[in-house]
C-alpha cells in the first residue's frame, strides 16, 4: 500500500505559503511556475497549471508553400497572362477618332 504524505503548513502574511520541496517536485513545479487550486466541497485540490503555448498552434501547421508551389503559381500566372495577351493581339481594333495623332492638335 502506497504511503501517504501529509505536510502541515503554516499560513503567512498575506495568505502565502511555502511548499515543501516534496510538493514541488510531485507536481514538477519550480520557482515562477503556476499552481492552480481546485475548490470542490469541503477541499481544495493543488495541481500543476498548464498554460497553453501560444506557438504551439503555429509549430503544427505549415509555414507556408514550399518554392515548388510557389515557383508554379507564377508559371501559370505567366501563362495565363501569355493567353490573354495573344488572345487580344489577335483581335481585331477599331481604331477611335481619338486613336489619330492629328486629334489633338
Amino acid at each position: 500500500m502506497d504511503k501517504k504524505n501529509f505536510f502541515i503548513i503554516e499560513v503567512g502574511t498575506g495568505g502565502r505559503i511555502h511548499l515543501p520541496k516534496e510538493v514541488m517536485e510531485a507536481l514538477d513545479v519550480v520557482p515562477g511556475n503556476q499552481i492552480k487550486f481546485d475548490i470542490a466541497g469541503g477541499g481544495v485540490s493543488i495541481g500543476r497549471h498548464q498554460l497553453k503555448d501560444p506557438f504551439a498552434d503555429l509549430a503544427n501547421k505549415k509555414k507556408g508553400p514550399d518554392f515548388k508551389d510557389l515557383f508554379a503559381k507564377e508559371a501559370d500566372r505567366k501563362k495565363e497572362a501569355a493567353r490573354v495577351f495573344e488572345k487580344r493581339v489577335q483581335e481585331k481594333h477599331e481604331i477611335r477618332p481619338e486613336d489619330r495623332e492629328d486629334f489633338w492638335r
